[in-house]
């Protein structure tokens, strides 16, 4: 028999069934709940194991700090690379866009010319082909022309009056056959007698006028609507022919643009005053202003004689400016920028790239310089006329404006 615990009942009397009593408290049966899988699962939390980490030696810890160091300069080195990518990406596609742009400015086929009176020419289409003497001439859509102009002031800052702006003493077409790679330069003698706009001091419209071309430029602010007028008065010249560019300069802007390209080598053409017929300069700072602005004002064909001498300059000069810019197509933009104190004009940053690119690709062009046919004469007033021989100037005009069929 079993021995009695302290409380004084024995275990073995107590089936499992049985209800029993400790103390006086009743005690009933402690059932055991079925354990089923879900309640195993659900009561334990599982763990990855975890790893312990092995102390290298201390050769191991230095190759692995230079395999980290090796990674970490690899991309360094890739994300340089790729930024460098993207600047080159970046600044050609912008050169590319300026290089399109200056072209669609600059090459214009939407053309209206007019038919000169008294000529034996049939324009058709407005322009694109005219009828001469039996002959069918087509427009050359790969000419551009910038209107230069040479002012007699020494500033162009913005004048408060119109009639104030000063004379555009030399006045130049530049019609440039991309195509054909040739430059014309066909100057506008300053005293041509044409149809000017007159505008008051105010600046408001008050009709037309015969005039020296010249004053044209006298008839607006000295910059933007000088130009403008002056472009306005060639145009009439020239047939309404389209002008994409205008560029004026003013006098300090001569020695400035002169020293920018190294000086300038001339064989005087004449004698006057310092320079003598037959002989050669390296035209630098102010000897390049007089030997292009220099004359003698008492003679009727005075400023014809010093248009051949700027001829002469500006020959020379454009081949200094066009051997540079075949070696380097960024002088091109240098030099416009080194103008613009003394300038006022529409070239842009797209018009000079395009121009610039189509030097270096294609080689230099061929510049010839003509002058417009006429006669001058003295008016009662002892000033000098100059009247366009109209059949020749429309052959010429025809020759650098158009193609034969």
């Amino acid at each position: 028999m079993n021995q009695p615990d302290n409380n004084g009942f024995e275990w073995d009397d107590i089936s499992s069934d049985s209800q029993f009593v400790v103390g006086d408290v009743e005690r009933t049966e402690v059932k055991k709940d079925k354990k089923t899988v879900r309640d195993d699962v659900s009561d334990y939390i599982y763990m990855n194991p975890v790893k312990t980490k092995k102390k290298k030696s201390g050769k191991k810890q230095h190759k692995s700090q230079r395999k980290k160091r090796k990674k970490t300069w690899k991309k360094v080195l890739l994300a340089i690379v790729c930024t460098l990518m993207a600047l080159v990406l970046l600044t050609v596609g912008t050169t590319l866009f300026l290089i399109f742009k200056g072209k669609n400015e600059l090459l214009i086929s939407d053309i209206q010319i007019s038919s000169p009176d008294g000529i034996n020419a049939t324009v058709q289409e407005g322009g694109q082909y005219i009828v001469y003497n039996g002959v069918t001439y087509k427009y050359n859509e790969n000419v551009t022309t910038l209107l230069f102009m040479g002012t007699d002031k020494r500033d162009l800052n913005d004048q408060n009056e119109q009639g104030t702006g000063g004379q555009a003493d030399v006045i130049v077409m530049m019609a440039l056959d991309l195509k054909n790679r040739k430059l014309t330069m066909v100057n506008v003698p300053r005293d041509t007698m044409t149809d000017v706009a007159i505008y008051s001091a105010s600046g408001y419209y008050t009709g037309m006028k015969k005039q020296q071309i010249c004053l044209s430029y006298a008839y607006g602010d000295g910059k933007k609507t000088s130009c403008n007028n002056t472009l306005a008065s060639v145009r009439r010249i020239f047939y309404n022919i389209p002008v994409s560019t205008y560029y004026a300069l003013d006098l300090d802007g001569i020695a400035a643009m002169n020293d920018a390209v190294g000086g300038v080598d001339v064989v005087s053409p004449e004698t006057i005053n310092k320079f003598k017929e037959g002989q050669q300069y390296h035209l630098q700072g102010g000897d390049a202003e007089s030997f292009v602005r220099d004359r003698v004002h008492d003679r009727a064909d005075a400023n014809m004689l010093r248009m051949q001498r700027q001829q002469v300059y500006a020959r020379s000069f454009m081949n200094t400016v066009m051997s540079s810019v075949k070696r380097d197509p960024s002088t091109a933009v240098d030099l416009f920028n080194d103008s613009a104190p003394y300038s006022c004009t529409n070239l842009n940053a797209a018009k000079v790239m395009y121009l610039a690119q189509d030097v270096a690709l294609h080689g230099s062009l061929s510049a010839e310089i003509v002058t417009v046919p006429g006669k001058t004469t003295l008016n009662a007033n002892e000033q000098a006329e100059f009247n366009i021989s109209e059949k020749e100037f429309y052959e010429q005009f025809l020759s650098v404006y158009y193609e034969k069929m």
